[in-house]
């Protein structure tokens, strides 16, 4: 009954004071929280939603004695089963519907009501107030407003923070370059490889002493983040971790400290599994104030370390490391979640191809390269280009439209019949943008034996 008191007195603080409630409440008090928060959440699931009610009778889980994560022993819930039937989990009426690339190419359908979107805009806000945003702020919202959650969320959170806004949505970045100084902006939001994008063009045309960029949904390069401070005179970089079945982000910057972020570890239960001997592990989480489709236990593929020692900030609880990379094939990159099935598709119906292939993901500079590596006998270079552009185009045009703003470079590598493939298994996707040893020296290996490299 404390703890239902608790949560009403927490729903009905304004951002400004729940900020502040997080930088005082003690370790201690959180964790007290976390833990009624998380009994009630699998006892409500355990009663209202098919698939846990199902899964903890064939598990032999008594949801009325689960007290800790430990308690539910190997039981965890998969992207996988949330894309086959995501209606199963539903344990009250929803009020819309987002969606989440999976890498078996089904994309996984998250629902919310109206009162968790509200709710997850006023932790939002919160956070983004922790990493410096204040009341009076002018803000552009350059996330991205289709089927994914980035654009409404921040929204939500910008109007529960009371700041002045613009819902730009995912737009050529020069149409923001243009409107910074007619509507005085200060901060602006969005994808670290459009906002790239954005200060490549500041560095041409001219700058604004903007206060603060905010990134999400894919990793900053760290060498970009000086640049983008000189270039912006002395804006602050910083960047959220979410995703859409997180809904809230679970991992903020106030803070200087680029190498992770501080979680909300009130409103998520994060554990890791399969921890290695540096301490890495797969994070695994549960949504403490979900309703309508809560998450128990949810494997996000993500690999990082979480830390328990005080940061030298003084805001209090968890940190989490950047994260190390993924456990399956997925790569977050080009301004969007990218997967082995994806280009398998868009390479089917081009002519020539023999159907070895390897996507090989870099940085030049501050400009991500996205590299199709292709074996082909075709000397017919510009039809092929064409040809391969317009299976993209036709099956995923968001891609192209990232594109054609200019926030990646595609490129075209040909190679001999039998050069892509070295032994039985091939790692059909690389990401190369910041890593070194044998993956890269692959990759080099792989560069020189190409026949033509092409941009598309």
């Amino acid at each position: 009954m404390i703890w239902s008191t608790v949560d009403k007195a927490i729903d009905g603080l304004s951002p400004q004071n729940l900020s502040r409630l997080y930088r005082l409440t003690p370790p201690w008090l959180v964790d007290r929280i976390r833990i009624a928060r998380f009994r009630k959440t699998v006892r409500w699931a355990a009663r209202q939603s098919p698939f846990y009610r199902e899964a903890f009778a064939k598990s032999k889980i008594d949801a009325d004695r689960v007290h800790h994560p430990r308690d539910l022993g190997d039981f965890f819930t998969t992207p996988d089963e949330v894309a086959a039937d995501p209606e199963k989990f539903l344990c009250a009426k929803p009020s819309i519907v987002f969606e989440s690339s999976g890498t078996s190419g089904k994309n996984k359908k998250i629902f919310y009501s109206r009162r968790e979107i509200d709710q997850m805009g006023q932790i939002m806000a919160a956070g983004i107030m922790l990493m410096g945003v204040a009341p009076d702020d002018r803000v552009a919202n350059a996330f991205d407003f289709s089927m994914w959650i980035p654009g409404m969320l921040t929204h939500s959170a910008l109007m529960s923070g009371g700041q002045f806004c613009m819902a730009f949505g995912k737009v050529d970045p020069i149409e923001v370059y243009r409107r910074l100084e007619t509507y005085r902006f200060n901060v602006v939001m969005g994808e670290p490889t459009w906002l790239i994008r954005l200060t490549e063009i500041a560095e041409r045309e001219g700058s604004l002493p903007l206060k603060l960029l905010m990134g999400a949904a894919e990793e900053m390069p760290p060498n970009a983040i000086p640049w983008m401070e000189k270039v912006w005179q002395g804006a602050k970089v910083r960047m959220c971790y979410g995703s859409v079945e997180q809904g809230s982000a679970i991992g903020y910057q106030p803070c200087d400290q680029f190498d992770g972020y501080h979680v909300d570890d009130s409103d998520f239960y994060p554990e890791l599994m399969d921890i290695d001997s540096d301490g890495y592990g797969e994070l695994v989480y549960t949504t403490l104030r979900r309703r309508v489709m809560p998450l128990i236990r949810y494997r996000s593929r993500d690999v990082t370390k979480l830390l328990d020692d005080a940061c030298s900030c003084g805001v209090p609880g968890k940190r989490m490391h950047r994260l190390r990379g993924r456990r399956d094939e997925l790569v977050v990159a080009s301004g969007g979640n990218l997967y082995p099935l994806m280009f398998e598709s868009i390479f089917k119906p081009v002519r020539g191809l023999t159907g070895e292939w390897q996507i090989i993901f870099r940085l030049e500079g501050m400009r991500e390269i996205l590299e199709m590596n292709v074996e082909t006998d075709r000397l017919d270079m510009e039809s092929l280009e064409k040809e391969i552009h317009r299976s993209c185009t036709e099956q995923y045009p968001d891609l192209m439209k990232n594109l054609a703003l200019g926030i990646f470079e595609m490129r075209l590598v040909t190679h001999p019949q039998g050069s892509i493939r070295k032994g039985r298994k091939i790692r059909r996707m690389l990401d190369l943008r910041y890593a070194s040893g044998t993956e890269a020296e692959h990759a080099r290996v792989l560069s020189n034996s190409s026949e033509v490299e092409h941009v598309i």
